[in-house]
């Protein structure tokens, strides 16, 4: 008689399921996704092209938006191994991984990206205090003393020297001998 009291479920029935919702990331996602990829591909190509062994570099890119609807891309490269001949070319290693990254996509200027190196703690860096401050004003090595070629020169030696100067000694009119006229300046007619 009641039977609007009681439960009108049975067991069987169920709330109707709510709304699906897509977890697909959205085509700007993709989009930084594939260039995080792209970088992470060219560092990589970038050190077995300069013979650089893989574990030594590791690299983070973050995606930064600006007000305006701008966006920076950041990299950042963790030195994942010390090696102080990789930290004396780090800045021509950073320029080539931006002309490896202009070879893969032409497309986009990859000239203002920003990128910054940061040291993993575990490193192997055998320097734990900073140097007398005296050493900081000592003349540095010349590249010459070093012997190094530069990572940009084609060349695989060094140049020679530098041959000097030569100055031409003036010589005297009348040391040219007695078969020698002097030039005569004439007026003009």
């Amino acid at each position: 008689m009641f039977k609007f009291l009681k439960s009108t479920r049975s067991g069987n029935d169920r709330p109707p399921p709510a709304a699906s919702v897509s977890v697909a990331p959205s085509s700007e996602q993709q989009h930084s996704n594939v260039r995080r990829e792209l970088i992470r591909v060219v560092l990589k190509d970038t050190l077995r092209l300069h013979g650089i062994p893989p574990g030594w570099l590791a690299c983070e890119v973050f995606i930064i938006t600006r007000p305006p609807s701008a966006e920076e891309l950041h990299i950042q490269l963790v030195v994942m191994k010390w090696n102080e001949q990789l930290l004396r070319y780090a800045p021509t290693l950073q320029q080539q991984l931006l002309l490896g990254l202009d070879r893969f996509d032409p497309s986009i200027d990859h000239s203002g990206y920003i990128v910054s190196w940061r040291f993993s703690p575990d490193c192997g860096c055998p320097f734990t205090r900073m140097p007398d401050p005296k050493s900081w004003v000592k003349p540095a090595l010349t590249q010459a003393d070093d012997g190094i070629v530069p990572v940009l020169d084609r060349r695989h030696t060094r140049r020679p020297a530098k041959a000097p100067k030569l100055n031409p000694v003036p010589t005297d009119p009348q040391s040219h001998g007695p078969n020698f006229a002097p030039t005569q300046i004439a007026p003009l007619r």
